[in-house]
């Protein structure tokens, strides 16, 4: 497998972005019970550094599909909602109730892309691409900081 290759189907979601049907929403929707097996095994410092490696990855490998594309945020690349749904859900219990609030309110402001998440998904370069949904992640991670904090 050539590199190309291998950077489409990372960035694909090991393939779920080529699903012809809302490939972003399955993508959400898978990392929920990853993420829940994750928060149960090991630590949020280290969940928060795999994400963050995951982001790197994903840019470097976004760099070498992307070069010469018109569209710099194809449907098939559905990294970034990995991304952006697992920051979503840092803060959340291991409540299915949480997991389906923080996952419709992730999808919520990734479609409907209020400013600052807009002003970043409207620059159409690679990080684009990828800090759209980091910002949309994290605001749903601070409504639940903020719910449990109290």
């Amino acid at each position: 497998m050539n590199i190309k290759r291998f950077s489409t189907f990372f960035c694909s979601g090991f393939g779920i972005g080529f699903f012809p049907y809302f490939p972003g929403t399955l993508a959400s929707f898978v990392i929920l019970p990853i993420m829940w097996y994750f928060k149960v095994q090991i630590s949020l410092i280290f969940i928060i550094i795999s994400i963050f490696i995951y982001y790197l990855v994903s840019y470097v490998l976004l760099k070498i599909i992307l070069i010469d594309k018109n569209n710099m945020d194809p449907k098939y690349v559905v990294c970034d909602e990995y991304i952006g749904q697992s920051i979503a859900l840092l803060f959340c219990d291991e409540k299915i109730l949480d997991y389906i609030i923080a996952f419709l309110l992730f999808r919520i402001l990734d479609i409907l892309k209020p400013f600052p998440i807009s002003y970043f998904d409207n620059s159409k370069t690679i990080s684009g691409v990828l800090i759209d949904d980091v910002i949309a992640g994290i605001f749903v991670a601070l409504i639940f900081l903020l719910y449990y904090a109290k």
